[in-house]
């Protein structure tokens, strides 16, 4: 991802409404990791500092961890952020369907 640094809030924003959705809860991401620089390609990072909170939970600690790769690696721009974010919000806001 371009501009990680200048992206601090709408990473931290995409981490939580992607767990809400998966998961149905909401997780407080606070000191779950942090931004640093790669020793060997100099790129700034998401490094994991997870706590017992989230390695407690073995499927949200994987989760998360996939999507930080996902970040890390490149896949994730900042318009496909802004864009799942968007559509998670989206579908909080549909009317849930019952089925009888």
């Amino acid at each position: 991802m371009e501009n990680m640094l200048q992206n601090i809030d709408l990473i931290h924003r995409y981490l939580s409404v992607s767990i809400a959705d998966q998961f149905h809860i909401h997780v407080d991401l606070e000191g779950e990791y942090i931004f640093t620089q790669n020793i060997v390609s100099k790129k700034t990072i998401i490094a994991t500092t997870f706590t017992d909170k989230i390695l407690s939970d073995r499927q949200l600690k994987l989760f998360l961890s996939a999507l930080i790769v996902e970040i890390n690696n490149g896949k994730c721009t900042v318009e496909l952020i802004r864009e799942r974010i968007r559509h998670f919000e989206e579908l909080r806001r549909r009317p849930v369907r019952r089925i009888i």
